[in-house]
């Protein structure tokens, strides 16, 4: 029986494909049920490529400022400038550098107005001595850079070019004997020549007297920038 064959459901007898009669009983016809179509089949559309997000690239955070810190100071140091002239120092020992901050005439008149308050040509002249050994204190909280450009004499030198620093006290040249003031009491004084302090760097080296009342001071601050 070949595919499609109709068949009277009364009678048995075969029936063409367009009867609507069984030719042997006569017997009505069920029309034939449609043949479905063959389902259509659309092709799936490609897939649509979504490209992933763009990386985001976050920028490490700046180094932190490299700020350098004051480690001590070594006052009052002096050396000639030329054959009849001296010139002052204050040296500040950072932690990167040692700043060489010269004690000028003006510097030194600004800072005796300061301290003593007094005004004129002669202002503070008694008190000029005190004033040297205590010119150090003016860079307590002045940064290191802005002490090196107060004046077109200032200079550094590299803490990592420094070869060797020494410093000597100074010997001592009287012994004397004072009265205390107001007092019967008697006082021995002592008087001594400068020391010194000697930097040598790789290709210059740096020779300082140094106040022997500072050595003690200077001594420490070098320990503490490990130079000493």
């Amino acid at each position: 029986m070949t595919q499609g064959n109709r068949f009277c459901t009364s009678c048995g007898a075969a029936l063409a494909p367009a009867d609507r009669f069984c030719a042997s009983c006569g017997k009505p016809l069920a029309s034939a049920a449609p043949v479905p179509p063959a389902p259509v089949y659309a092709p799936a559309p490609p897939p649509v490529y979504v490209p992933p997000p763009a990386p985001v690239y976050y920028a490490p955070p700046p180094p932190a400022a490299n700020i350098e810190s004051v480690i001590g100071f070594i006052p009052a140091v002096s050396r000639k400038k030329n054959m009849i002239a001296m010139e002052g120092f204050t040296v500040i020992v950072a932690s990167r550098r040692m700043i060489f901050a010269e004690a000028t005439n003006a510097l030194m008149t600004e800072e005796n107005k300061k301290t003593y308050k007094k005004e004129g040509f002669f202002a503070g002249l008694i008190d000029s001595a005190t004033i040297g050994y205590t010119f150090y204190k003016r860079y307590e909280n002045i940064p290191p850079d802005a002490a090196l450009a107060e004046s077109p004499q200032n200079f550094a030198i590299d803490l990592s070019g420094i070869r060797r620093v020494k410093i000597e006290r100074g010997k001592e040249i009287e012994n004397y004997y004072t009265m205390k003031a107001n007092q019967n009491s008697v006082i021995q004084q002592h008087r001594y020549e400068s020391g010194k302090l000697d930097i040598e760097t790789v290709g210059e080296r740096y020779l300082f007297d140094l106040p022997n009342n500072f050595y003690d001071m200077a001594a420490n601050t070098l320990r503490k920038a490990g130079l000493y």
